[in-house]
C-alpha cells in the first residue's frame, strides 16, 4: 500500500504507548537494533531493485527478482514509458526492505521507518525530487517464504516515477497519516487513489483477481464514485483495492484513450486539469461499467480467470 492504513491512529497509539513504556522502564533490547544489523542480507536484483532483508534465502530471492522483471516489462510495454521518467524523479530504484516474518515486521519496522505497521507493507517515495533520494519498500516475508505484497508495491514506485509527477503528498488523497503527513486540508475530489491502488492491483495480479470478481457481481459502487475513493473518507478495504482494480480495469480496456488522455496531465503534475478529465467523464461511463462488472463475474464461475495483461 502505498496508501496509508485504514487503522493508522490506533498504530501511533501503540507506538505512543510502547515508547512511554520505554522511559517507564529502560529501553527494550530491540530498539538499539539497526535497520543494517536486522536487514543484514543484500541481493541486487539489477539497477530498479534491490533486495534487502533478514532471511531471505538465495531462492526466494531469485523468486523475486524474476517476479519483479516481469511486472516490469509488463508496466513499460503496457504505457511505453521505458527511459521516459517523470521530470525531476531521481527514484533511480527501489530499496525492498523484508523481514522474516509479521512478528519481526511489527517489531522493528516502525523503529526503523518510522511507519505505522498495523499493515501489509508501505511504499515510501520519500522527496523524488532531491537527489540521492531512496525509495523503500517495507514489508514481511509470509509463512511459505514469499514477500507480501511485493507486486503490488513495486507497480507503485513505477507508477510514481513514470505516470504521476510530484511526490505523494503532490498527488491527489485525503491521507494525513505517518511517515508522510501531508498537509491538512486534504484537497477536493476526484482524488487518485482508484488510479493507484487500481492500477498497482491490475499489473501485479492481471485477470487473477477472484476477490474482485465475487464483489462484482453485488454492483456496489458506480464507476463515476470511485473516483472520489480516499485513504479516510470514501474508503475501505474493498473500496480502496478490490473496486478500484475493477475500476482500473473496465477503463484501461475499455477506454484506454481517456486513460492516456489523464496520463498526459498526471505526467507534468497537471492535477486540477487531471480533475477536470474526471468530472468530464462524470456518469457517461456507469452504465456500461455496470454491463461489464455482469461479464467480469462471471469469469470467476466459468474458470475464465488467467493473469495475463497485455498493452493496448
Amino acid at each position: 500500500m502505498y496508501s496509508r492504513p485504514l487503522t493508522a491512529f490506533y498504530a501511533a497509539t501503540l507506538m505512543f504507548a510502547a515508547n512511554a513504556s520505554s522511559f517507564a522502564f529502560g529501553t527494550p533490547p530491540h530498539a538499539t537494533a539497526s535497520v543494517d544489523a536486522v536487514l543484514s542480507r543484500t541481493w541486487r536484483c539489477g539497477p530498479s531493485v534491490t533486495l534487502r532483508s533478514q532471511a531471505l534465502t538465495r531462492e526466494f530471492e531469485t523468486r523475486a527478482c524474476t517476479s519483479l522483471s516481469g511486472v516490469e516489462q509488463r508496466f513499460h510495454r503496457m504505457f511505453a514509458t521505458i527511459g521516459k521518467s517523470v521530470s525531476n524523479d531521481f527514484n533511480e530504484s527501489l530499496r525492498a526492505n523484508i523481514y522474516r516474518s509479521k512478528a519481526e515486521y511489527e517489531k522493528y519496522a516502525g523503529l526503523h521507518f518510522d511507519i505505522p505497521t498495523d499493515n501489509g507493507g508501505m511504499y515510501l517515495e520519500g522527496f523524488p525530487e532531491r537527489p540521492g533520494n531512496q525509495a523503500e519498500f517495507i514489508a514481511n516475508q509470509k509463512a511459505d517464504g514469499s514477500i507480501h505484497n511485493l507486486e503490488h508495491e513495486f507497480v507503485h514506485f513505477l507508477d510514481a516515477r513514470f505516470n504521476l509527477h510530484g511526490d505523494f503528498c503532490r498527488n491527489l488523497h485525503d491521507s494525513h497519516s505517518p511517515p508522510e503527513n501531508c498537509p491538512k486540508p486534504a484537497p477536493a475530489t476526484p482524488y487518485l487513489v482508484w488510479w493507484t491502488e487500481g492500477i498497482a492491483e491490475y499489473l501485479a495480479r492481471g485477470a487473477a483477481h477472484p476477490e474482485a470478481m465475487r464483489i462484482a457481481k453485488t454492483n456496489a459502487f458506480k464507476l463515476s464514485a470511485l473516483f472520489d475513493t480516499g485513504y479516510e473518507n470514501n474508503t475501505g478495504k474493498d473500496r480502496v483495492y478490490a473496486w478500484s482494480y475493477l475500476a482500473v480495469r473496465f477503463m484501461m480496456e475499455n477506454k484506454r484513450q481517456e486513460i492516456e488522455r489523464m496520463l498526459a496531465f498526471t505526467r507534468v503534475g497537471d492535477y486540477p486539469r487531471y480533475q477536470a478529465v474526471t468530472r468530464e467523464w462524470g456518469d457517461s461511463y456507469d452504465k456500461e461499467f455496470e454491463d461489464w462488472l455482469i461479464t467480469v463475474s462471471s469469469e470467476l464461475k466459468s474458470g475464465a480467470n488467467g493473469n495475463k495483461v497485455t498493452a493496448k
